[in-house]
């Protein structure tokens, strides 16, 4: 593994590296990221981008884009990064307002040999300044927000005077990006596949996230090489309109642009928005047939679901899910909203440390199959042959357990990322030989198929959770959602969050008929659960707030 740490990293200079030609015969997963964008801008085939709203890197404000002016945008941003001095090994911070601007920043960056670390928007003051004083870069590319609320100023950071630079809005502690200017950066510099080429972090739900080393051999060669292989009817289709919502910092967000510019959807809807009026006034006018997003984006979309000329999800094809499960009513609902003959569900399993280690799809039909009919944990893939291998194991003695019993998950994956940047003991925990501890319990099912249990952390003598939630939400009004905190002397504690913050008795009688028993539910609204940039739920702070503990029924060693 590289020993990718703080201060001096020889490994990190590639001004030796030798150059290479572009040529528009390879694959674009060939490519490094600071060429992607100009090998696909000269292949000749049309690729329009439409914005939710125009990128805060466009000094020009255009809401519509094709692939040359992506690509000069890139350009351009590589040479203002130079210009300021940014070299081959810098670390240069990203952290701004979710948009898939994120993506061309970190090929501008890529493109001058530097190494990007992609942070969340959303990130608070503590775990956005703990990362940015772990990685020490040389430039911090952000916005008048996020440095007025997470104090990104030389008088907090004063190795970077002069290197701070806003992308929307003016503020007396940096440099207003749009003022800059800078010759375009014509020459890519390249990176060896061992070397450090991008940092994205983990959701954080225990606190402080987790940076995540990206070597090109991982994320290009690995993760993004599986997902640009056309794969119909799951994969892009040359007429199809792609509508994305995804943290753009994230590492999915990097081999999705890879697959789409390699598979060449004709339209592709950049989303930075969920709400039902930013989504129903793009939706109306270009009419997805792909749509990806997060459980927290399918929620905030659901009051767009109707029937009808005026339904905007009426031609899609295929929903995808990812980052996290997604409840099963959202699924039934979006499928049924659709009017194409045989719409699907495809439904990754996965982790930010190891990219995609199974998939499931569902049909319509399978979706509005009664929820008692197949009772237990939902499946959520097979491992892909060839690409990753599972194999549970007792969480104690790390032996093998027989199929159809539940343990810890261990996966070996050759999309395994190179380690915790600054942080290697917290990775040493997570290895167990060649494989990755997932810290997932879950049943390994005869034909091989995955179902998965609970996470470790909140896995109670022997009991795990993730089913009855399921199970609830799906029997509880719409919008409705649940978490349900163990105790180690008591009954589980049902959080429910629900759009007003109240909820009928006659309701939650109904919906915990023949599940474990209960406390009473504590009832919040929809808008309090707390969650992490990504939608998932912040359990330990649940935990925090009702049960005066941050105390876990699990060890947690693998969270």
């Amino acid at each position: 593994m590289p020993a990718f740490g703080r201060g001096r990293q020889p490994a990190l200079c590639c001004r030796t590296a030798p150059h290479r030609s572009i040529s528009p015969m390879k694959p674009n997963w060939a490519f490094s990221l600071g060429e992607l964008f100009d090998h696909r801008s000269s292949s000749g085939k049309p690729m329009t981008f439409h914005l939710s709203r125009p990128l805060d890197l466009d000094r020009d404000g255009r809401s519509t884009l094709d692939l040359p002016a992506l690509a000069a945008l890139v350009r351009d941003s590589a040479g203002i990064l130079s210009k300021a001095g940014v070299k081959p090994g810098d670390r240069v911070v990203v952290y701004k307002a979710n948009h898939f601007d994120c993506i061309l920043l970190a090929s501008a960056i890529a493109r001058i040999g530097a190494v990007a670390v992609m942070l969340s928007g959303l990130l608070g003051k503590e775990a956005a300044q703990s990362l940015i004083r772990r990685v020490e870069p040389a430039a911090v590319v952000t916005d008048a927000e996020r440095i007025e609320r997470a104090e990104i100023t030389p008088a907090v950071f004063p190795g970077l005077e002069g290197k701070i630079f806003s992308l929307n809005g003016d503020s007396p502690h940096a440099q207003t990006y749009a003022d800059l200017k800078a010759e375009p950066h014509l020459r890519p510099v390249p990176r060896r596949d061992d070397e450090l080429l991008m940092l994205t972090h983990t959701s954080g739900t225990t606190g402080i996230p987790k940076l995540i080393i990206f070597p090109p051999a991982t994320i290009q060669k690995q993760m993004a090489r599986l997902e640009c292989r056309h794969f119909p009817p799951l994969t892009f289709r040359r007429n199809d309109v792609v509508a994305m919502f995804t943290p753009y910092v994230h590492a999915r967000a990097f081999t999705w642009i890879y697959s789409v510019l390699t598979l060449s959807p004709a339209t592709v809807l950049a989303m930075d928005d969920s709400s039902p009026e930013v989504v129903d006034r793009v939706f109306r006018q270009y009419r997805p047939t792909f749509m990806e997003a997060l459980p927290i984006d399918y929620a905030a979309m659901a009051p767009l679901i109707r029937t009808g000329a005026n339904n905007p999800f009426a031609n899609i094809r295929l929903f995808a899910g990812n980052f996290d499960a997604i409840r099963w009513p959202v699924i039934r609902r979006f499928l049924n909203a659709s009017r194409h003959p045989f719409p699907l569900w495809r439904d990754g399993y996965g982790q930010s440390e190891t990219g995609g280690m199974g998939m499931t799809v569902l049909s319509r039909r399978a979706a509005n199959r009664p929820r008692d009919h197949k009772p237990g944990p939902r499946v959520v893939g097979r491992p892909m042959p060839g690409f990753v291998t599972l194999k549970i194991v007792d969480p104690t003695t790390f032996e093998p357990v027989e199929r159809g019993r539940p343990g810890l998950v261990l996966a070996k994956t050759k999309a395994r990322c190179a380690g915790y940047y600054g942080e290697p003991e917290r990775w040493k925990e997570k290895l167990v030989g060649d494989w990755w501890n997932t810290g997932d319990i879950g049943i390994l099912t005869p034909t091989g198929a995955l179902k998965i249990v609970d996470r470790e952390v909140n896995y109670a003598s022997g009991i795990g959770y993730l089913e009855f939630e399921d199970t609830l939400v799906d029997r509880l009004p719409e919008g409705s959602d649940v978490a349900i905190l163990p105790r180690e002397n008591d009954v589980p504690l049902p959080i429910v969050a629900t759009r007003d913050g109240r909820l009928d008795e006659t309701d939650w009688s109904r919906a915990r008929t023949g599940l474990p028993e209960l406390a009473d539910p504590v009832v919040i609204t929809a808008s309090d659960m707390p969650r992490t940039a990504t939608g998932k739920i912040v359990r330990e702070e649940l935990r925090r707030t009702y049960l005066d503990t941050v105390a876990t029924p699990g060890t947690g060693r693998w969270t």
